[in-house]
């Protein structure tokens, strides 16, 4: 009696989506989502999702409720204050729908997601508010082969793009201006590191975070049911309310762009040992053929760092990538003068062999690529 209740109830829940002749419930059972941005895209998006019913849901950000979120943000509430976003938003999904499995990760998207987590899921939907956030889960999407959807919101405007990196047509790089990347650029100093430069605040609202969310959310529905998409890849919407339009653009595939180049000819799968070092992982691929190999990371990973003054010399190991290292580390703790550093963007058996994959500040199931004269390969870890 219970468990034909509970089945009676199951069926009850989606009965009006039986409705839709194309409709398959199932499907969105299976499905696995990531959404990346939990703020107020974010937000609307976890909630369609559950209203939904897709099965698994994948939430990563790094930030913590605050109270500007509480205008924007749905699913937040005041007691969640000082919470990390995904664990609120993740609270709010299981109350909408107990039967989601909501995973999250309370980190950085560029250093803490796996290609291999990014590809355990069938859509990536990115609720993402700055360009480098943006141009970071094109780079995991393109690498890992899975689909996304952007989704950018203003005061009264809001845009929605669609890339496919199993397609020939443009990804989310090939749409940004030297103006763009000139802005991007200037959170990083000439070396790499960041620089303390303050975030800018993007005013919106929550109907149009609402409206914007829900045609990602579409987009997603249609492309897990292998519908035709409103958007084909590398199309983009835009959206105004004041005054009301839209309107479909084709995003120009820009042939120099470099995210495209992630086609690989081999997959080798190696055991993952902390202590691994590049050299013995460089002599497993010979012996598999690939001679002369040379892996690259992701992620360029400070080594050491060396205060330049001779008086001084202090030398420290610090083993973190280089992007998430502010400017101010050039300066000695020691003397207070400028110091120099060692920076890994690959290695092979000539280029640092013995680093250990420990030391790669590699992310929990990071896929390595690499080359080996001329031919292409990815490294999966198990």
């Amino acid at each position: 009696m219970e468990s034909f209740t509970i089945t009676n109830l199951t069926e009850e829940r989606y009965s009006r989506h039986h409705l839709i002749d194309w409709w398959d419930q199932t499907k969105l059972k299976n499905a696995r989502v990531l959404v990346a941005g939990v703020g107020a895209l974010g937000n609307e998006v976890l909630k369609n999702l559950a209203l939904l019913g897709i099965g698994h849901v994948t939430l990563i950000d790094f930030d913590t409720v605050s109270v500007t979120n509480l205008t924007r943000s749905v699913l937040f509430r005041e007691s969640d204050i000082g919470l990390a976003k995904v664990e609120a938003a993740r609270q709010r999904g299981i109350e909408i729908n107990p039967e989601l499995s909501i995973h999250t990760i309370q980190g950085d998207l560029q250093f803490d997601l796996g290609i291999g987590n990014v590809r355990s899921h069938d859509v990536i939907i990115g609720c993402l508010d700055s360009v480098n956030a943006r141009w970071a889960i094109n780079q995991l999407a393109y690498r890992a082969g899975i689909p996304w959807i952007n989704g950018g919101i203003g005061v009264t405007e809001g845009e929605v793009s669609f890339f496919d990196p199993r397609s020939e047509s443009a990804c989310f790089e090939c749409s940004l201006s030297s103006q763009t990347w000139e802005r991007r650029n200037q959170r990083y100093s000439c070396h790499g590191m960041k620089r303390d430069v303050p975030e800018k605040m993007m005013p919106t609202t929550a109907p149009i975070a609402s409206i914007i969310a829900a045609m990602q959310v579409h987009q997603a529905l249609v492309y897990l049911h292998n519908k035709t998409s409103f958007l084909n890849s590398g199309e983009k919407v835009f959206l105004s309310l004041n005054p009301w339009a839209s309107f479909k653009a084709k995003i120009q595939h820009q042939e120099s762009c470099t995210t495209h180049n992630f086609s690989v000819d081999s997959i080798i799968r190696l055991p993952f040992k902390s202590e691994l070092s590049a050299q013995a992982i460089c002599q497993n691929l010979q012996q598999l053929g690939f001679q002369n190999p040379v892996i690259s990371l992701r992620n360029e990973v400070v080594t050491v760092m060396q205060c330049l003054d001779s008086n001084c010399n202090h030398f420290e190991q610090i083993n973190y990538p280089l992007r998430q290292l502010a400017e101010s580390a050039l300066v000695c703790p020691k003397c207070g003068k400028e110091r120099d550093f060692e920076v890994i963007r690959s290695f092979s058996i000539s280029q640092h062999p013995d680093i250990n994959l420990v030391n790669l500040c590699l992310p929990g199931n990071e896929i390595l690529f690499g080359e080996s004269d001329g031919r292409s390969f990815a490294i999966e870890f198990y």
